[in-house]
């Protein structure tokens, strides 16, 4: 009878793991709290791990759980269902799910779900689904859906669906689909028919070249 009642309650177990690399060494952890000297790692339920404080950690999924970084300097996390990410300094995430990160000053992407970013000086991302960035110092994006611009100084911006650009001090679009410009001067490249720039307040066809694109333009290729 008891050995049934443990197989039972194995099965009941989420299938969820996450392996921390902390210094070359490596810890699995399902449920508990993992300490050192400048962190923590804690499983707060089932699939759910919390770390805060590390000088420097990287943390690799099974493509399942989440996982929430507070105030660390270096991360890297990997394979990832979800990630939020919280006033930590650089940042690497690969293959992973959905992301919010709020506050870095380094964020490197490269596959994931849909991404939303508050305040981060750099950020690259590559191969992510829709992308909403507010406060950004230097931008790059390729290979994404949707994106959507808010107060960024310098943005490069390839091979998107729609785009919207809003408070953009210079920017250069190449190969997207339709694009929304607010605010800012934006340099629209395509790969077929060469460089276009709108001008404010007026609607140009991707078949138009040499003009110049700012406020209140949209272009639909």
């Amino acid at each position: 009878m008891g050995i049934v009642q443990e197989q039972k309650q194995e099965q009941e177990q989420p299938n969820c793991y996450f392996t921390l690399i902390i210094n070359g060494s490596e810890t699995v952890i399902t449920e508990g709290v993992f300490k050192s000297r400048d962190g923590i790692a804690r499983i707060t339920s089932p699939g759910n791990l919390y770390v805060s404080r590390f000088e420097g950690i990287h943390v690799r999924g099974n493509n399942t759980g989440s996982i929430s970084f507070n105030h660390c300097t270096n991360i890297h996390a990997e394979g990832v269902r979800e990630i939020s990410i919280t006033r930590c300094k650089h940042v690497q995430i690969e293959q992973s799910g959905n992301i919010f990160v709020n506050r870095c000053k380094e964020l490197n992407v490269n596959g994931a779900g849909d991404l939303r970013v508050n305040r981060c000086r750099l950020a690259h991302l590559v191969s992510c689904g829709n992308v909403s960035i507010t406060r950004c110092k230097m931008l790059t994006v390729d290979w994404t859906g949707n994106v959507c611009v808010n107060r960024c100084k310098t943005a490069q911006l390839s091979r998107c669906n729609a785009v919207r650009i809003d408070r953009c001090r210079g920017a250069d679009v190449m190969s997207c689909g339709t694009i929304s410009v607010l605010r800012g001067k934006v340099n629209y490249v395509s790969e077929m028919q060469g460089q276009q720039q709108v001008a404010m307040g007026v609607n140009y066809g991707s078949e138009m070249q040499g003009q110049q694109v700012a406020m209140g333009v949209k272009i639909v290729e």
